[in-house]
């Protein structure tokens, strides 16, 4: 989906991005270091964690989100009004399907990048072992949510999304990306298992996170501090014993499968293909 479609919608795309940067909140949730009150409390909770050596701080190697009147709040902006009149087209169904951000999900969206099918009901392990990094990492991003407590996209212009804006996803802040740092985490995991296909599974994750900005539920720079966050997180993680492991066991049971399998329908890879060259801007 080639996104020079948006200058059909240009005069449309320029009103939108003027409305939201003139109705950025001066309040605290603007505040870069401000801790939020109010939002939601996410589904996994520091005592559901499974146990581990410490996270690294968010709150120290990531930037805050960009303030009011800056220049890449301006581009999260313009790149969120654009990227409305993909409406229905395969890029934002592909961000639909992206959406299901369970384990199982995440794993199988992987297939084209890996090269072959990966059926989630055939990996036990790796299924396992990206489920408990996502119990892992939740309660982490969530407090870095907390920390800047930054609203959604949509609750400052109300325009498409491909997915209902349901009320607990208005109340959870924006950055950083949960799901964008889970799927960053999934391509690391895939490319230490496939070292052949990196590229290709790593271009496979930034198009999962890119996902996020195409359906409208955050902003570019959100994105990005997630596959930040999922690097430094991914990296801590690889000195703990019991994760390597576990991660042994996952590429012996992907590396067994391999062979059996056959490659994935050609039309889904040729739409991620498209996505991963047509970026979000």
């Amino acid at each position: 989906m080639h996104l020079d479609r948006c200058a059909v919608a240009g005069g449309l795309a320029a009103s939108v991005m003027m409305t939201l940067l003139t109705t950025v909140s001066v309040d605290a949730r603007a505040h870069p270091h401000h801790h939020g009150t109010g939002a939601v409390h996410h589904h996994a909770t520091q005592a559901e964690a499974p146990a581990g050596p410490p996270l690294p701080d968010g709150q120290v190697f990531l930037p805050p989100p960009p303030g009011p009147d800056t220049a890449q709040r301006a581009a999260d902006a313009s790149i969120f009004a654009a990227t409305r009149v993909m409406e229905g087209t395969p890029r934002w169904k592909l961000a639909q399907a992206d959406n299901r951000d369970t384990p199982a999900h995440m794993v199988a969206a992987f297939s084209c990048a890996a090269g072959f099918t990966l059926p989630p009901d055939r990996l036990p392990e790796l299924v396992g072992l990206v489920t408990r990094i996502e119990q892992r990492l939740t309660p982490a991003v969530h407090a870095q949510k907390m920390l800047w407590n930054r609203p959604r996209p949509f609750t400052e212009a109300e325009l498409p999304t491909c997915i209902p804006p349901r009320a607990n996803l208005k109340q959870d802040p924006s950055y950083p990306s949960l799901h964008a740092t889970l799927g960053w985490v999934t391509g690391l995991i895939l490319s230490d298992i496939l070292p052949d296909r990196t590229a290709w599974i790593m271009q496979r994750a930034r198009v999962f996170g890119e996902s996020r900005v195409v359906c409208g539920v955050q902003w570019q720079s959100d994105v990005m501090a997630a596959w930040l966050n999922g690097g430094v997180l991914y990296s801590a993680m690889e000195q703990d014993e019991g994760f390597r492991q576990e991660m042994d066991a996952a590429r012996a049971e992907v590396t067994a499968l391999h062979p059996t399998m056959a490659a994935p329908p050609a039309a889904e890879c040729a739409v991620e293909a498209d996505a991963a060259a047509h970026p979000p801007q």
